[in-house]
């Protein structure tokens, strides 16, 4: 997985159907009826590291593959 930047990867899990419930400094947190919050760390202008990014697409029940296509 290459890195990701925390913003892009918040717009794809808004396009497979996530919404932005709040934020709280640095937090975003992400919310889906029937799953549990996802909350994206976000540093201006750095990227995620791998197992971040990985950790949480895993905690948001979507696979490498389906994030890419809405990436």
């Amino acid at each position: 997985m290459a890195t990701i930047q925390a913003l892009r990867l918040i717009k794809a899990l808004v396009r497979l159907g996530w919404t932005l419930d709040r934020v709280a400094g640095s937090h975003h947190i992400l919310t889906n009826p029937g799953r549990a919050p996802v909350t994206v760390p976000v540093k201006k202008g750095a990227t995620l590291k791998e197992g971040t990014a990985r950790s949480i697409l895993r905690q948001a029940g979507i696979g490498e593959d389906e994030f890419f296509d809405a990436y």
